[in-house]
C-alpha cells in the first residue's frame, strides 16, 4: 500500500476523519517477524504494528511481548477506554487473557466470533476430478487418505502420460497436518500444549503423537506427501495446486480464502474450478468421534510503540474504534456508501459492476488503502461472511461462498470441535531454541524424511529434549502460570 489520497478516497477520507497520516510500514507473510525484530532491536518499531505473540503457539513468539515489556518498547493501553465504546467491547471479552500485572500491552485481532468458525482454519481441497479419473471415493480412515494421496502422486491422475503430479502438501510448512491430524491425534493437530494429570505439557510428548510421527513418516516414504515439502515457501503447494500439479492441499476454507485461490486457478486453467475442486470431509480419529480444529478466538495483536505520546495514542484508539464499528466495517468491505453501495431496508446493495470479478478484488484495486485497512482491527471473521445472499455471492463469487459455507456447516452439524486451554496457551512463556514449535518441527522434520524406524527416531529425540532440560522446561512454564492465573 501507497499512501496516495489523491488516488484513494478512502484513506483521504480516514486521515481527514482522524487528523491523521498514515505512513505504511511495507512487510509481508514470510518477513514480517524477522521485520519487526530488527526494528524493535535498533530501536524503530512504528508507532503501531501488529505481531504474533501471546495467540502464538510457539513459546518464542509468546515470550517477545514480555522482552518488549521489559525493554520499554511498547506502552499500555490506558485503563480508561470509555471514549471507545467499539474497542472496549473487544478487550473486555478477552481482559483475563490479556491482562499482564494490571496492564494490557495488546489489542487482540479478532478472527472469530463464533468459535465454530474457527474449524475453517484447517481443512483439505483436493482434485475430484482426479478422483474420478482414478474411481477413488472420500477416505474414511487414514489408510484410504494415504491410498488417495499416493494415487494422485503415481496414478497419473490428469491423464496425461506423464509423471508430473503430486499428492499432497500444505500452503505453509509449519502447519502440516492441521487437518489431516484431527483422524489420527486430534488434540495434536497443532504443536502446542495440552492438560495431562493436572499439568501442562507440549503435544509432541504425548504417547498419541507417535502415531502422527508414523503416519507422516508412512505419506512421505510411499510418495503421497510431496518430496519436497520441506523446502518449499510459504503459497509454494498453493500455486502447485492451481498449476494443475497438486492433488491435496491443506489449507483454509473460509470464502476469502477459497476466492483467492479460485481466482489464483482461473489464471492458469480452463476447467472451471468447481467442476474439478473440493473439500474432503474429515474421517474417524481412533475414539471413532469426528474432530474440526480449534482456534483462539483472535491471531495476532497490535502492539503501541513506547514512543507513541497520550495525544497520539487517543487518535489510533479512535481509528481501531471506528474500524469495529458498523460504519468502519462497511467503509471497509463495502466501500464509500452512495458510490459503492448503499443500505436500505437494513441491506446492503452493491452499485459496482463487478463482472465475473469479486468485490473485494475490485475494492481493493479502486482503494489500495483497503489492504491495510480491512484487518487493522480485526480479521472480522463472523457467521455473515459465510452466509448465502447476493452480496456475499458479489463479494466472494458463487463457488467460493458455496464450498466454504458447506464445508462450515458440515464441521457444526457433525463434529466436535478440538478442547484447548486457551487459558495456559495464552500466558507469555519462556523462550527456548530446543523446545520451540519450529525447532520441534525441524526434528519431525528430519525423522519423517529418513529412512530409518520413525518411532524409534522419535522415541531418541524424546529423550535428548529430556537429556537437555525439557522436564525442568515444562515444570517452570507450569509455575508460571500457576502465578499468573
Amino acid at each position: 500500500m501507497v499512501n496516495d489520497q489523491e488516488k484513494d478516497e478512502v484513506l483521504k477520507y480516514i486521515e481527514q476523519l482522524f487528523n491523521i497520516t498514515v505512513n505504511p510500514v511495507l512487510v509481508d507473510w514470510s518477513n514480517y517477524k524477522e521485520r519487526y525484530r530488527i526494528l524493535s532491536a535498533t530501536n524503530n518499531l512504528p508507532d503501531i504494528h501488529a505481531n504474533l505473540t501471546i495467540s502464538s503457539t510457539d513459546s518464542n513468539d509468546s515470550s517477545l511481548l514480555d522482552s518488549l515489556i521489559a525493554n520499554k518498547q511498547i506502552r499500555g493501553i490506558p485503563h480508561d477506554l470509555g471514549k471507545f465504546p467499539n474497542l472496549t467491547k473487544e478487550i473486555q471479552a478477552l481482559e483475563p487473557l490479556l491482562n499482564i500485572e494490571d496492564t494490557i500491552y495488546t489489542i487482540p485481532r479478532i478472527s472469530f466470533h463464533d468459535p465454530i468458525l474457527g474449524s475453517s482454519d484447517a481443512s483439505i481441497l483436493v482434485r475430484k476430478d482426479w478422483m474420478e479419473n482414478l474411481n477413488l471415493e472420500n477416505p474414511k480412515n487414514l489408510d484410504e487418505f494415504i491410498h488417495l494421496v499416493r494415487a494422485f502422486a503415481n496414478d497419473d491422475p490428469d491423464q496425461n502420460g506423464q509423471d508430473d503430479t503430486l499428492g499432497y502438501n500444505v500452503n505453509s510448512r509449519i502447519a502440516l497436518g492441521k487437518w489431516l491430524i484431527l483422524g489420527i491425534a486430534p488434540e495434536s493437530n497443532i504443536i502446542s500444549w495440552v492438560e495431562k494429570d493436572h499439568t501442562y505439557i507440549p503435544t509432541y510428548v504425548t504417547e498419541e503423537f507417535k502415531s502422527v510421527v508414523s503416519a507422516f513418516h508412512t505419506l512421505y516414504q510411499e510418495g503421497g506427501l510431496d518430496p519436497d515439502f520441506y523446502t518449499k515457501k510459504s503459497n509454494d503447494a498453493a500455486d502447485d495446486f492451481v498449476h494443475g500439479r497438486l492433488g491435496a492441499l491443506e489449507y483454509k476454507s473460509s470464502p476469502a480464502a477459497i476466492m483467492e485461490l479460485e481466482e489464483r486457478w482461473n489464471t492458469y486453467q480452463d476447467k472451471p474450478f468447481d467442476e474439478c475442486v473440493t473439500f474432503l470431509n474429515i474421517f474417524p480419529a481412533p475414539d471413532g468421534n469426528l474432530y474440526s480444529n480449534s482456534s483462539n478466538l483472535f491471531w495476532s495483536e497490535t502492539l503501541i510503540s513506547s514512543s507513541v505520546d497520550d495525544e497520539k495514542m487517543e487518535r489510533i484508539l479512535y481509528l481501531f474504534d471506528y474500524l469495529l464499528s458498523d460504519e468502519g466495517w462497511a467503509l471497509t468491505h463495502y466501500g464509500i456508501e452512495g458510490i459503492d453501495y448503499d443500505y436500505t431496508n437494513e441491506q446492503y446493495h452493491c452499485l459496482l459492476d463487478v463482472d465475473d470479478s469479486a468485490l473485494i478484488t475490485v475494492l481493493e484495486d479502486k482503494y489500495p488503502s483497503l489492504l491495510l485497512f480491512s484487518t487493522l482491527a480485526s480479521w472480522g471473521g463472523s457467521w455473515n461472511d459465510f452466509e448465502l445472499n447476493d452480496l456475499n455471492y458479489i463479494r466472494y463469487g458463487q463457488n467460493a461462498l458455496e464450498l466454504s459455507n458447506s464445508s462450515l456447516l458440515w464441521n457444526k452439524e457433525n463434529t466436535s470441535q478440538v478442547p484447548r486451554p486457551y487459558h495456559f496457551l495464552l500466558m507469555p512463556k519462556e523462550s527456548t531454541e530446543l523446545f520451540n514449535a519450529e525447532s520441534v518441527f525441524d526434528d519431525l522434520t528430519r525423522i519423517i524424511i529418513s529412512k530409518k524406524d520413525p518411532i524409534e527416531s522419535w522415541e531418541a529425540q524424546l529423550q535428548f529434549y529430556y537429556d537437555n532440560g525439557l522436564n525442568e522446561y515444562i515444570h517452570t512454564q507450569n509455575e508460571m502460570y500457576n502465578k499468573y492465573k
